[in-house]
């Protein structure tokens, strides 16, 4: 494919931003929800108001993501064909990864809900499905420990009555659609 000059700039641009240190600006400045408005021309798949699109800004060769063309926040405010159109485009994530980049794992990290200081990028919900076949990209800010694992179970056990109120609320809102 022949770009010109300028296309050609900009494609660098999108592959090497999260190493130069553009990302950040641009994330900054960009003012509206940049999932509302999607590029076709990076858009691979599409099913039931759901797409799969190429990451302009890629953690790695082969990132990509899967995103509801309606702006939504949350995967419970996807409607029951939605839900079905993401859980296809995982099973053909994985399957399209390991065809196209060789690579058997696959880690998909879910943006549900926004993020005050990231709103443009993070309102809409995205499910990013990256390539993982090395422990590079999964280096995270580990925080000292209050609780043991045990403790923890404990204190979740402990919200039993409040997990069965959520779970009602749940079935009855969304039962009755």
């Amino acid at each position: 494919m022949k770009l010109s000059d300028e296309e050609q700039k900009k494609q660098e641009l999108y592959r090497d931003a999260r190493i130069t240190g553009k990302y950040d600006q641009i994330w900054q400045n960009v003012g509206a929800c940049v999932f509302c408005e999607p590029r076709g021309k990076y858009i691979f798949f599409e099913k039931n108001g759901i797409f799969m699109t190429v990451a302009l800004y890629a953690y790695i060769d082969g990132h990509f993501m899967i995103i509801p063309k309606r702006h939504v926040r949350s995967i419970k405010d996807l409607t029951l064909l939605e839900w079905e159109a993401v859980r296809e485009c995982m099973y053909i994530a994985k399957k399209l990864i390991r065809k196209v980049h060789h690579i058997k794992g696959m880690q998909y990290i879910i943006r549900d809900g926004g993020i005050v200081a990231q709103s443009t990028v993070s309102d809409h919900l995205h499910i990013h499905c990256i390539p993982f076949d090395s422990p590079d990209l999964n280096t995270w800010n580990y925080r000292k420990l209050k609780y043991t694992p045990l403790e923890s179970a404990e204190l979740y056990q402990k919200e039993s009555d409040a997990m069965a109120k959520l779970s009602k609320r749940f079935t009855k809102k969304h039962n009755d659609d």
